[in-house]
Parts: C-alpha cells; structure tokens; sequence
C-alpha cells in the first residue's frame, strides 16, 4: 500500500473517513431520489420485470433454475434475474421500489469506490472527488434510473468489492499475514465470479489489477521488472482464465451482428473521443444513439490521431505521474467489451451505460492532477476546491434534470427525438407508447417514420402491422355500431 498522500495536509482518522462516505450516500441518494418517482419503460423492463413470467412467480427453487440456465440476448446473468426476482416480490409492480433498489446499489458503489481509493492511497479528498464525479455525473443517469440496466449497477457493485479484496490481498501479503492474504486473494476471485454472474462485462478486472499494480499499489518497483511482472501475471492466471471462459461463451451465445469488420473498427475508434466529449459537455444525452452504419474516413482518421496522440502524451509523462497513465489505460481497457468489435447489431452506435465504470480511470487522474495543483500554493488550492465545487453542483443540477426524462416512455423518447437524429428505434418505442395509450393514428406516423429510416428494423414493421390492424378494427366495430 502506499503512504497517504503527502501533499494533502490535513490529518485523516477514520472519523473523517466516515464522515465523509456518509456525506457521500447522502448526496447521492438526494440527488438520484426523483428517480423513484419514475415508471418503468418500454425499453427492455417488459422482458426484465414487466412482462416476464418467471420473474413475477417469485424466489422459487424453479426459478432459480431458470434463472441460471436462462441465456437473455446472448448474456447469462443469473444474479441479475435473482435481484429482479427479489425486487417482485418486495414490491410487485410498483416501479418506485424497483427504482429505489438500482439507486441504493448506485450509492452503495459510491461509497465502496470513495473507500477503495482511499484505502490504496490515503488520500481523502481526491478519493471523495473521484467518488463525487462517480456518484453525480449525468451519464450514469441511464444506469441507475433504468431498472434493465440493474446488471450495471450490480456486477460493478460486486466490481469494487473485488477490487477492494484485492487491495487487501496485497497489504497482506506485504506484511507477510499468509493466511489473511489468501483469504483477501479467495474473496477478490469470489467476488469477480458474482460480478460475471451479473454482468460479464467485467471481464477486464484482471487486466485492472495489473494497472492497479502500477498505481497505486506500485508493486512493479522492484528492480528486476521481467521477473516481477511475470510473478504479477501468474498471480492473476484464475481471475484470467475466468475472464476467458466467460468470454468465450459470451461470444458463442452472442446474437449475429450486421455491421462489416471495417464499419466496427471505424466505431470503435470514433466511441473513445465522443464518450469523452460527452463526460466533458454531458448535454443532448438520450437512449439510445442511432447508428450512422459508416463514419466518414477523415472522421475516423481524426479519431485515431487523437488517441494516438493522448496515449503518447500519457506515456511521457507515466514516469511522473503513474496515476495519469493508470486512469486512462484504465478507460480505454474498460470501455473495450462495449465497442462492437467483435458482433455488432448495427442498433445504436454508443451508450451512456456503457461509461459506469470507465470514467472512473478519467475522474482519478482528473482527481490527482487537481490535487497536485492545489499543492502549489493557497491560491492555487482556493481556486482548485472553488471550481471543485461548482463542478459537481453543475454535475447535480444536470443529474437531476436529466432523471426527469426517464418519468415515463413518453418523455423517455420524445427527448431522444429531439437530440438525435434518424432514431427509429425511439420513433419505434415511442409509437408503442402511444398506441398503448389509445392514440394509434400517432403511433401508426411513428412506426412509419422508424421503417422509413430503417427497413431492416423488424419490430417497426411488426408494430405498424399490429397498429394497422387495430385500427381498422376499431373503424369496422365503429361504422357496425352506425348501423
């Protein structure tokens, strides 16, 4: 472990360290409480909750079957279905409860990440910053306040506590306690086993580890670094093999993608710069981001320049500040399981969710790069907190703002109507809102404008057809009752 943070020269107790994880989950479910005012949507909680039979009959021993044989477009996420089933049976259909569980999960990793941090650098407040941003940032909105996306907010639940595991793994071991080192070792791999169970999006923990081992943990500083790191890669061989299994099923279960190699490519280059770009200016946020199914070359080329360029920067300047390299290794590892790379239906192109646990490499080295420039002087450190301050008040009224568009389906996919552009799947979903709300002629200019943009897209032309039918059936049952 490494020592608290020398430029921080205020005394830290774990009084303090309370304190403040307890100012943390306040704020955080402040913040995030309106979201327990919203509904479910008709975005996936049909098929998670809503409509789906196995999870409204409760915690059976049949149900538990199901849910750990169950593959849900291409993902088997056992623990996931078990928390939805639990929520049923707590709450039945009432969306508030439903919602109040994702939210608790929510703060719950707050704080955990705020303690990690902490624990692995003892510095106080760039950790609670890093927890803050984590908490309050407008692009975790869709993983919070969307009850299918509970996997996100579990596996990273169980995410951190691997992390955590792991972090007391190597205190352990350093001190040379065996046997509480291998008890740290056996939780971190348990914990990682749950978090596949609930999303095996977390598949890149290992690789996580070893950029842990760099910064904070600095266990690559011993002078023979071949030999350290082949120790360090052996150590993780589980967690590796894991990763790999789970994977590989993934890919096999994975539903056929659409999009050539090169149409993938080009979108994975240009997702890094525009999740940036939208962790910067989190406005015109929606769900989801149509697919423009080819990016223009100059596009593409400028994407690749970019991170080509940041990743050389960040290399020079690892020798001084570890933890810069650490955050953004970190965002583009994480961010490589969501890219399409492999199988990619051609849907939408990019998604806020997809940012839970990435930006968390951008907000440290954010975080750290502060404190190092508070460090310089009082002004500096006055002018530091000052803007802190107002960050995250804007991250919170833009929070806040952005909840009230998941109140409903309705405003749910108008607003994506409004900021995005050729998004057959809201004119889609927005349509089956409104039929469902006996206003088929505007649903009916919905389901057409989506197979317009998209004839390919089967579920517009099922639903017009089904809308189509239903009016002309209410028209023959209207002109019967003029007779």
């Amino acid at each position: 472990m490494m020592s608290p943070d020398k430029t921080e020269a205020v005394p830290q107790n774990n009084r303090n360290v309370w304190w403040m994880a307890l100012c943390l989950a306040a704020v955080t479910l402040a913040v995030f409480w309106p979201a327990t005012q919203c509904d479910f949507v008709n975005y996936d909680d049909n098929d998670y909750v809503t409509s789906n039979s196995h999870v409204q009959k409760g915690l059976t021993a049949e149900n538990v079957r199901w849910a750990f044989t169950v593959y849900y477009e291409g993902l088997r996420i056992p623990l996931t279905w078990l928390s939805h089933i639990v929520d049923w049976q707590l709450y039945r259909s009432n969306p508030w409860g439903h919602h109040l569980t994702s939210i608790l999960l929510h703060t719950a990793n707050t704080v955990l990440l705020f303690l990690l941090l902490r624990c692995m650098t003892g510095s106080l407040w760039r950790s609670a910053g890093v927890a803050a941003l984590f908490a309050l940032h407008p692009l975790h909105v869709e993983t919070a306040a969307w009850v299918s996306e509970r996997k996100g907010v579990l596996s990273t639940f169980f995410w951190l506590l691997a992390l955590w595991s792991y972090a007391r793994y190597t205190q352990f071991n350093a001190q040379g306690l065996r046997i509480q080192a291998r008890s740290g070792y056996a939780l971190a791999l348990l914990f990682f086993t749950c978090g596949l169970l609930a999303k095996p999006i977390v598949v890149t923990l290992p690789f996580v580890l070893l950029l842990l081992d760099y910064w904070p943990l600095e266990r690559w500083k011993p002078r023979h670094i071949p030999q350290r790191w082949r120790e360090l890669i052996v150590e993780k061989i589980p967690f590796f093999l894991l990763a790999g299994i789970v994977s590989l099923v993934t890919f096999c279960k994975a539903p056929d993608g659409v999009l050539l190699a090169g149409q993938r490519i080009s979108n994975a280059l240009i997702s890094y710069p525009r999740y940036l770009g939208k962790m910067l200016w989190p406005l015109d946020l929606a769900v989801p981001y149509p697919h423009p199914w080819h990016w223009p070359l100059w596009e593409v080329l400028l994407a690749t320049a970019f991170l080509a360029a940041v990743t050389q920067w960040v290399i020079q300047q690892a020798p001084r500040r570890a933890y810069v390299a650490m955050g953004w290794f970190w965002f583009l590892g994480t961010l490589v399981p969501v890219l399409g790379l492999v199988r990619m239906s051609g849907l939408y192109s990019i998604a806020d969710r997809y940012t839970y646990v990435p930006l968390i490499g951008i907000f440290v080295a954010a975080a750290w790069a502060a404190g190092e420039a508070a460090s310089r002087s009082r002004h500096w450190r006055t002018a530091v907190s000052a803007l802190a301050v107002l960050l995250l008040c804007s991250c919170a009224w833009r929070t806040v703002h952005q909840l009230g568009f998941w109140r409903d389906s309705g405003t749910l996919f108008t607003h994506a109507l409004q900021v995005t552009d050729k998004n057959f799947i809201a004119h889609t979903n927005l349509g089956f809102h409104l039929e469902n709300s006996g206003r088929l002629d505007e649903a009916i200019k919905h389901y057409m404008a989506a197979v317009r943009i998209c004839p390919q897209y089967g579920t517009a032309w099922n639903n017009l057809f089904n809308a189509q039918t239903a009016r002309e059936r209410l028209k023959k049952n209207g002109d019967k009752r003029k007779e």
